[in-house]
């Protein structure tokens, strides 16, 4: 099945603001798509986008991956939101030593959004000793600041108390329970003809494909919290209809209902931006996920050109993966699409 909406995100490829899209909508029961747009690359023999074609989808690694990951650890009673750094770790300076998980969670933890920790990175535990040296850019718990460091950070406390690394704790309980085949980090040579390209490389001299997009991701050899994950539209629906599902996925319980409800709850009250764990609660104006989103919708973006929003209350999900950032990455055009896609699409439904 297909939708109108659709026309949008082929119209955002045939001009030229990306070589390859894929979408896909799920809607009280029904899905719709995948739709395939463009080529992997625009190069002039690049293969043409498939519905399985992978994308490297950025900063929806930080939901997907690593909230769900944290959250799991949370209800195996590893800490709660309130546990400060200090009692997660050894190696915390004084002035990290208070902030919470919430904080890393809700991105108010007071470390700055984006450091370029990969010019000085030799090895992921450089980039960890970076992170913890950073001074904080305000008080926690007082604002809002998208922060990839402390998804980072994340990545080491999640390695410390459970003594396995972030990728093999995110096969074991995300990707194989819901049978998401073509979702990892690093993917394999093979599956390389598969992939959509991203960006121009200056230090490696060539487009990246297969390879992380995101610098200091790369600098963690391509497994961070805050980015590293390939995927394809139809295995982040399995994520995402988990999410609605309550959880559950067959006879697998991945989350409990009273976790998921965390995700409704607003925990950036009275700051600048509407914050879930991990997630963005809807927020107008001006949402990535559009005009018609409910209130208690959750969402995220990714740098390459990627969004994911689940709407409980309407038993809806959208799925949108772009390579926005191939050839550079000062291409913009995405932020409109995914306003205007996402309002189309509630809308057509809704008619």
């Amino acid at each position: 099945m297909s939708l109108k909406s659709f026309r949008l995100v082929e119209e955002f490829v045939q001009e030229r603001n990306a070589s390859a899209a894929v979408a896909l909508v799920h809607h009280k029961g029904r899905q719709y798509g995948p739709v395939a747009f463009g080529h992997t690359a625009f190069f002039p023999d690049a293969p043409a986008v498939t519905k399985d074609t992978i994308f490297d989808i950025a900063s929806l690694t930080k939901v997907v991956g690593t909230t769900t990951i944290t959250l799991m650890l949370l209800e195996d009673g590893l800490f709660d939101l309130r546990t400060e750094l200090g009692d997660l770790l050894g190696d915390v300076p004084r002035d990290k030593a208070s902030i919470t998980m919430e904080q890393l969670l809700s991105h108010t933890s007071g470390l700055p959004a984006w450091v370029p920790l990969y010019l000085n990175a030799k090895e992921p535990r450089d980039v960890i000793e970076q992170v913890l040296a950073c001074p904080l850019e305000y008080t926690p718990g007082s604002q809002v600041v998208y922060s990839c460091l402390g998804f980072i950070l994340l990545t080491h406390i999640i390695q410390t108390l459970t003594g396995l690394s972030l990728d093999a704790l995110v096969k074991e309980r995300v990707i194989q329970p819901l049978q998401m085949d073509d979702t990892c980090y690093n993917p394999p040579k093979d599956v390389h003809p598969r992939v959509a390209y991203t960006e121009w490389c200056p230090r490696s001299k060539r487009f990246l494909r297969g390879t992380v997009h995101d610098e200091n991701a790369q600098a963690m050899n391509g497994i961070s919290g805050n980015a590293g994950l390939f995927s394809t539209a139809e295995d982040l629906s399995k994520f995402a209809r988990m999410i609605l599902d309550g959880g559950r996925t067959g006879d697998q319980v991945l989350l409990s209902q009273a976790t998921l409800a965390l995700l409704e709850n607003c925990y950036t009250k009275g700051m600048n931006d509407r914050r879930t764990l991990g997630w963005m609660l809807y927020n107008q104006p001006g949402s990535s996920g559009g005009e018609l989103m409910s209130d208690s919708a959750i969402g995220h973006t990714g740098f390459t050109g990627t969004s994911l929003w689940i709407d409980k209350a309407q038993d809806l999900f959208v799925v949108l993966l772009t390579n926005r950032v191939h050839p550079v990455r000062t291409n913009e055009a995405v932020f409109r699409l995914r306003r205007e896609f996402h309002t189309a699409v509630v809308a057509e439904l809704s008619s």
